[in-house]
C-alpha cells in the first residue's frame, strides 16, 4: 500500500497537469457584458431623446501598398450631420506614417495596429428633402489624424482621432474641428476578431464660435474574414448649436478590404 506522502503527491501531480491542460480562462466574457451594459445605457437614454434613427453605411478599402490605401464610403442619415435627411459619399486616402523601430506593423491592420497614420478625403452631402434653404447640400475637405497606444493592462487599447472638416455649405465656407477619443479591446471567439469599444467625440464649430455637438457611441466591430468585416453600435448625438438636441440612433457599417 502506497504511503500517505506518495499518495499526497500524487494527487498533487495529477492537480497540476489537470491545470496545465485545462482551458485558460479568458476576459472577453467580461469585455462583452460590459460593453452590452454601456450599449443598455446608451438605449435607455432614447426614452427622453428627440430623435431616433437608423444610420446604416457601406465602405470599401483598397490597399495599393503597405502604406497607402484607398477608402469609399457612403452613409445615409438625417440628424448625425445636418438634421436633414442626407446621404454622404466620400472618397479618401489613408497614408500609414513609417513606423521607426516595428517595421513589422506595416503588414498589420490599420485601426487596430497601427500606432500613427493620416486621412486626407472629400465628401459630398446630398441632401435628400429639398425645398428652398433647407436643400442646400455640402462639400468637404477632410483631414484626420489617427493616434493607438495598445499596451495597457487586459489588453485594452486608447486611442484618439483629431479631424478638421473644411466646409463649402450653400457658398460659404466654414471649418469644424473634432476630437475623438476611443477605448477599445480585441478579442477572439470562435474563430473570429471581436472589438469591442466606446469611443466620445467633441466638435466645434467657426459658424457659432463654440463646441456645437457631442457624440457618444458605443458598439463592436466584427471580422467574418479576412475581406469583410461588420460593425453594430448605438449612438448618442447632442446637439447645442443653433439650437439643442438629442438623436438617438442604432447604426450598421458593412467593411469590404481589397
Amino acid at each position: 500500500m502506497p504511503s500517505r506522502k506518495y499518495a499526497a503527491v500524487t494527487i498533487a501531480s495529477a492537480r497540476s497537469s489537470a491545470d496545465r491542460y485545462a482551458p485558460r480562462r479568458r476576459i472577453a466574457p467580461c469585455v462583452i457584458l460590459a460593453t452590452i451594459f454601456a450599449l443598455q445605457v446608451l438605449a435607455g437614454n432614447a426614452l427622453a431623446a428627440n430623435y431616433t434613427e437608423f444610420w446604416p453605411e457601406l465602405g470599401t478599402y483598397y490597399q495599393f501598398n503597405p502604406r497607402v490605401r484607398s477608402y469609399l464610403d457612403m452613409s445615409y442619415s438625417k440628424g448625425m450631420e445636418t438634421g436633414q435627411l442626407g446621404l454622404d459619399a466620400s472618397a479618401s486616402i489613408d497614408v500609414s506614417l513609417k513606423p521607426m523601430l516595428r517595421k513589422t506593423l506595416l503588414s498589420e491592420q490599420w485601426e487596430r495596429s497601427r500606432y500613427l497614420w493620416a486621412r486626407f478625403g472629400y465628401t459630398r452631402v446630398f441632401n435628400l428633402e429639398g425645398g428652398g434653404s433647407r436643400g442646400v447640400s455640402e462639400n468637404r475637405g477632410v483631414i484626420a489624424l489617427y493616434g493607438k497606444a495598445p499596451y495597457f493592462p487586459a489588453g485594452i487599447a486608447l486611442g484618439a482621432r483629431v479631424r478638421a472638416d473644411l466646409r463649402w455649405i450653400g457658398g460659404g465656407y466654414s471649418d469644424r474641428y473634432r476630437l475623438r477619443l476611443d477605448v477599445s479591446r480585441e478579442v477572439e471567439m470562435r474563430g473570429h476578431t471581436v472589438v469591442p469599444y466606446i469611443n466620445y467625440e467633441w466638435y466645434y464649430d467657426t459658424r457659432y464660435d463654440a463646441w456645437s455637438r457631442t457624440l457618444l457611441q458605443g458598439g463592436v466591430e466584427i471580422t467574418e474574414d479576412p475581406h469583410f468585416r461588420y460593425e453594430v453600435y448605438l449612438a448618442q448625438l447632442n446637439v447645442h448649436d443653433p439650437s439643442a438636441s438629442t438623436t438617438n440612433a442604432l447604426g450598421i457599417a458593412l467593411k469590404w478590404y481589397f
